[in-house]
Parts: structure tokens; C-alpha cells; sequence
């Protein structure tokens, strides 16, 4: 019997979208984030060399390394796009040891310290294996209280062309804006990991924090491209 559905016969192979439904559904949802996560930092690398943009990438909740590394390899590989690119030194900042003690307005069910533990030395090994002394990088542990209360300047920052921020609550994501402030400028790339966590509410974690640097900064922002479970990269403008 012919189908008189406009979408033809695969409209109606309930196998088929049975098939796809329990494959799609069964994905770890880390490693559709993750996937995205990698096509998000090679986009913005893309994008920020071929502006020919100078500085260094900073990224504050280094954990595993994975992003980190990443970015790394993207630079290596959009290197034709930028005659600078080698220039650029690769900054990351992490207590490697979870959040510490957060008050109750940062709280919520998937910030724990358990799954936030990692490493220091293996990822700084890992890191050191990626970049091949090719390009410089410094891993600062600490939490951001500490590590943050520093300028940029004395971690031999001048101008950030790319900061990736995966620091999750408010408190913590306050810090990372306050410290990158002065050495961000127009054509700057931000990537935000988590900016729709916590419900979604934007007086609450990264989005609450993003919002008062803009008030602060008196940068403006086109939104580039969304992605993973929740995250965004944004280029700041005038």
C-alpha cells in the first residue's frame, strides 16, 4: 500500500527511529558535551588566528587537561592563519582538588569535590607531552583565591586573545573575570563551559558573573556559537 505521508516510507520504520532513539539516548551525555567542546575551541582558535589576534589563552578549571590540550593542538594547526601563533603562551588555572568549601549560594548537586579531583602532575605531564616545547605553559595550582589575587602581569600576561572558563559557580567565575579584565580587548574570544547552569537562572553562577563583567568592563559581546550541555563562546567588542 503506497504512504501518503509527505516524508515517505522512512517516516514510518519504527525500527529504525527506535534504533537511532536508544543509540542517541544510551550516549554518555560528558561525551556529547566534550565532542562539541573540541569543535567549539577549534571554531574560536580558527577564528581569533585568522584575526591575526595577539596574546595568550588562558583557561581557569584545567582539570584532566583534555580542553587544554586541545586547544593546543588547534594552535599548532591554524598556525599558517597567524605569524604570531607561536608567540602565544598557554596559561592554566586549577586547584586540581575540586572547589573547596562553597557557600550556599554557589551549591548545586554536580559541584562536588569528588567529581572535580584530578592529577596535578599527570596533567601537567600530559600537557608537557602535547605541547612539545613548542609553545610555553604554565600550570598554576591553587584555588582561585590564591592563585587569582595576583595581576596577570606577574604570570607574564599582557593580552588574553582566548580565555575558556569551565570554573562553574558564581564565586569562582567572579574571580576569573576580574582577573582577565585589564588584559582582554575588543576581538577577544571568552568561552563559557557552563553558562546555563543552575536552572538556567542568570542571576546565578558563570551567567551572574559574565553579566557583571560586561557592567564593569563596558564591553560589549556578539554570541559566536552555542554548544555541548550548556556551554557558549562569545568575541568581546567596543
Amino acid at each position: 500500500m503506497k504512504s501518503n505521508s509527505k516524508f515517505g516510507i522512512l517516516a514510518k520504520l519504527d525500527f529504525l527511529q527506535n534504533f537511532l532513539s536508544s543509540f542517541i539516548s544510551g550516549i554518555n551525555p560528558a561525551v556529547i558535551h566534550n565532542v562539541e567542546k573540541y569543535w567549539a575551541i577549534k571554531k574560536t582558535v580558527y577564528l581569533n588566528s585568522l584575526e591575526q589576534q595577539l596574546g595568550d589563552y588562558v583557561e581557569f578549571g584545567v582539570y584532566t587537561g583534555s580542553s587544554f590540550c586541545h586547544a593546543i593542538r588547534c594552535f599548532y594547526k591554524h598556525e599558517r592563519f597567524n605569524p604570531n601563533q607561536n608567540k602565544t603562551k598557554f596559561i592554566g588555572f586549577d586547584s586540581f582538588e575540586g572547589f573547596g568549601e562553597l557557600d550556599d549560594f554557589d551549591k548545586h548537586p554536580f559541584y562536588i569535590d569528588q567529581n572535580f579531583e584530578t592529577n596535578f602532575l599527570n596533567v601537567q605531564k600530559r600537557v608537557k607531552k602535547t605541547v612539545k616545547d613548542k609553545y610555553q605553559f604554565s600550570l598554576i595550582k591553587g584555588y582561585f583565591e590564591q592563585s587569582l589575587k595576583k595581576s596577570p602581569s606577574e604570570y607574564g600576561i599582557k593580552n588574553i586573545r582566548i580565555a575558556f572558563l569551565d570554573s562553574d559557580t558564581y564565586a569562582s567565575s567572579k574571580l576569573a573575570f576580574d582577573f582577565i579584565i585589564e588584559s582582554v580587548k575588543p576581538g577577544s574570544h571568552i568561552i563559557l563551559d557552563d553558562f546555563f547552569s543552575y536552572n538556567g537562572d542568570p542571576n546565578k553562577g558563570v551567567s551572574l558573573a559574565f553579566n557583571e563583567f560586561l557592567n564593569k568592563s563596558g564591553f560589549s559581546y556578539r554570541k559566536v556559537l552555542d554548544y555541548g550541555m550548556g556551554g557558549i563562546v562569545i568575541v568581546l567588542t567596543q
